[in-house]
């Protein structure tokens, strides 16, 4: 029985074209069997005649004679089947065992091979497997671009015009792809940065599948993607002039990327690692850019700060530098910048002396509202912000002021010396420019000038002096110094020389009126010291007493003198006096002072209470204090005639006594040298002494207070002129002295 492959013979179609086989081709497989069956074309056959089916070579296959026998030919014998119907003019047979060499178009015969019958006939096509396709080729695969994939191969399937088809299915990785167009070449967009195997095979339409292809490994190329920094630090802290810190770069990217490091968006260094050396203008965001042909990115941001020391910019006074030159009172304005990082601490001295100074900065100014001739020097601006060591820069300012005392230095304008001595007199002025000096002597006949010396203290003070030796009677008295540097005008200066003697009596004794229950305080200013160093002898009378206590001594300190005295009955009245001494002379008079101290009397109520002795105890106590008040009256008369009526009438002609407080209202009676205990209204406790006890203690008081050789300059004596008082708020400097330094101010520790 003949086997027919009904899978590989797909069809015979019948139907007639012109000029072509009147049957659509007839497909087998080699060694297959192939059925073969068209119909002879009307007309196409002659009545009676033979019919002949001709092999693509030229060649009978079979013939059909008129009457309708078969018969077989060559090799077809045994492989060739008939089982057609000649009269219906039907041709239909099978043959097995198909090879190559069968396939063509086989045709017919009008009564003998050579006679061709139009439009008859059929093809034999003989399926064969396409060969294995080569591997893919692709153009340049980029990931997110489209990429073409190419699969070729051969069909073996005769004859050569066949008209059968190649298509090619895909797998990726051995995975089917659906594709939407099943023929070569593969389109399609790449997806995936990672690599991926693609083969592919032909299949001849309604034929055979070839083998697959051997794979493509596609690498997609891509742009640079997942940039890393190593270390992963994002900000860094370096010194100036020290290596910028070590950054590799890598990114993923194909083909490879070449690495660029950007400063602030501008291109600083090629390679994946940052490298270079620190400088200020190093600090700023860095970002590494790896880029190849398929584009570029950039890593995330470094910050690198690059720290260095502290640099003064600038320093001016009144926006200049170097030497800046103003006139006294101008206002001046000191003003730093600095350039540093970090910031700095900044501070604006005057010598050592700082003036301000600001944190974390980058500026500072200080400003003089008055510029005053003592603030005349080397201005500062020292900074430092603990990178290196502390820098500095200076301007010398130079203050333009008219000569005046040097406050700084004790001045001494009073000299005392003897007959044929010889004296040093110098006096410190402050000026700038330095000034000169020129020394005169004017009297009532002559005018003399005289020749001095003089001595820079600093660039602002200068000493004059002038030495004169072997002095006459005519060598005491004034001298003229006359100052002048050019700048508003000249100054005199009066310096006195005189004879040694007694020192002169303190002025402004005064009650400063802050008592307590147990002391006072008092103040004076000293006087001339007479040539020789003095103190001053404090003493007290209790008013309830009546007796005179050294309460101390003092040395002098040649500027208003405050004290504190202590140790003093709560609520008492008081008379202080004080005196001058030196080593020449006591000075011939007190000055004096009463005051009070605070509370009440601790002895008012045995003053105010009965005596209650025994006859004999009040009878004595009676005669005693009458014998005492015969004889201290007797004495009192004699030497109120005798001394002091002549003097009393001069002072009480010059001035009425007055009333002492706490708060005198002038400071007149502290320097006359006497008390006006004789009119105190006494507080109560004194209201039951006699008048001659009054009498007797204003008496007292005025033998205390005078002294019958007196010759003292100040005075409230017949014959002597007072100095007018000198008001505590107007002193300066204590004009006097000899060798001994004086300053100014108060001083509250003298006690």
């Amino acid at each position: 029985m003949m086997k027919i492959a009904s899978a590989t013979i797909l069809y015979v179609i019948a139907g007639v074209i012109s000029g072509a086989p009147s049957a659509s081709p007839v497909l087998s497989a080699v060694s297959d069997t192939a059925r073969f069956s068209w119909e002879i074309p009307p007309g196409g056959l002659r009545p009676g005649n033979s019919f002949y089916t001709v092999s693509p070579a030229g060649a009978a296959v079979f013939i059909v004679t008129g009457p309708g026998v078969f018969l077989s030919t060559g090799n077809y014998t045994g492989r060739l089947v008939y089982q057609g119907n000649i009269a219906a003019m039907n041709v239909t047979f099978t043959l097995s065992n198909i090879q190559t060499s069968d396939a063509g178009t086989y045709t017919c015969g009008n009564g003998g091979p050579g006679n061709v019958i139009q439009n008859c006939g059929q093809k034999l096509v003989v399926l064969g497997k396409p060969t294995t396709p080569g591997r893919p080729v692709s153009t340049t695969p980029v990931y997110n671009q489209a990429v073409t994939l190419t699969c070729s191969s051969t069909s073996t399937t005769v004859p050569a015009d066949h008209g059968l088809t190649l298509t090619y299915t895909w797998q990726r990785d051995n995975t089917n792809i659906t594709v939407t167009s099943p023929g070569s070449p593969y389109n399609f967009t790449v997806s995936s940065r990672d690599s991926h195997s693609y083969r592919c095979r032909a299949r001849e339409s309604q034929g055979l599948e070839s083998e697959w292809s051997q794979g493509y490994n596609m690498e997609p190329q891509y742009g640079p993607y997942q940039i890393s920094l190593t270390p992963p630090t994002y900000a860094y802290t370096v010194t100036e002039h020290q290596a910028l810190p070590s950054i590799t770069c890598s990114a993923l990217c194909r083909p490879g990327c070449t690495y660029m490091w950007l400063h602030n968006g501008t291109a600083f260094s090629s390679g994946a690692m940052l490298q270079g050396q620190a400088d200020r203008s190093k600090t700023g965001s860095y970002r590494c850019q790896p880029s190849n042909t398929h584009g570029s990115s950039d890593s995330v941001t470094v910050s690198v700060d690059v720290q260095y020391p502290t640099n003064v910019s600038m320093f001016t006074a009144n926006s200049l530098g170097g030497s800046v030159t103003v006139n006294e009172s101008d206002p001046v304005t000191l003003r730093c910048h600095v350039d540093s990082n970090p910031r700095s601490v900044i501070r604006l001295l005057n010598g050592t002396e700082e003036l301000t100074r600001a944190d974390n900065s980058l500026t500072s100014e200080y400003r003089l509202e008055s510029a005053d001739c003592r603030q005349r020097g080397n201005y500062s601006c020292t900074a430092t912000n603990n990178i290196g060591a502390p820098v500095s820069q200076s301007v010398e300012l130079l203050v333009k002021c008219s000569p005046r005392l040097d406050e700084t230095v004790a001045q001494q304008l009073k000299y005392a010396s003897r007959l044929g001595g010889k004296v040093n007199v110098s006096v410190s002025i402050l000026a700038y420019p330095l000034p000169t000096f020129t020394w005169s002597r004017t009297t009532t006949t002559t005018s003399q000038d005289l020749t001095g010396s003089s001595s820079p203290v600093s660039d602002i003070s200068v000493t004059a002096r002038l030495h004169l030796t072997n002095l006459q009677q005519q060598d005491f008295g004034d001298y003229r110094l006359t100052v002048d540097n050019g700048v508003g005008g000249s100054v005199a200066y009066t310096v006195s020389i005189v004879s040694e003697g007694p020192p002169q009596m303190p002025t402004q004794f005064r009650d400063l009126d802050n008592a307590t229950t147990s002391s006072v305080w008092l103040s004076w200013l000293p006087g001339f010291n007479g040539g020789n160093p003095q103190t001053f002898l404090l003493e007290h009378l209790k008013f309830a007493t009546r007796l005179w206590t050294v309460y101390k001594t003092y040395a002098d300190t040649g500027k208003m003198m405050v004290v504190e005295v202590t140790g003093l009955t709560p609520g008492d009245i008081y008379i202080f006096r004080l005196h001058a001494r030196n080593d020449y002379v006591n000075s011939n008079r007190y000055v004096l002072v009463e005051t009070r101290t605070a509370g009440d009397p601790s002895n008012q109520q045995i003053l105010e209470t009965p005596c209650s002795c025994t006859g004999l105890i009040a009878g004595s106590t009676v005669g005693g204090m009458l014998l005492t008040l015969l004889i201290g009256g007797i004495v009192l008369m004699v030497l109120y005639r005798k001394v002091y009526k002549p003097r009393l009438g001069n002072i009480m002609k010059e001035t009425t006594l007055r009333k002492s407080t706490r708060n005198p209202e002038t400071v007149e009676m502290d320097n006359r040298g006497y008390s006006s205990l004789d009119q105190i209204n006494g507080p109560a406790q004194y209201s039951n002494l006699e008048e001659s006890e009054k009498q007797q203690y204003s008496q007292l008081k005025i033998y205390e207070n005078t002294k019958a050789d007196a010759a003292a300059e100040t005075s409230t004596y017949e014959g002597m002129t007072e100095t007018p008082p000198v008001t505590y708020e107007s002193i300066r400097v204590s004009p006097y002295g000899n060798t001994g330094a004086h300053t100014q101010g108060p001083d509250n520790g003298n006690k």
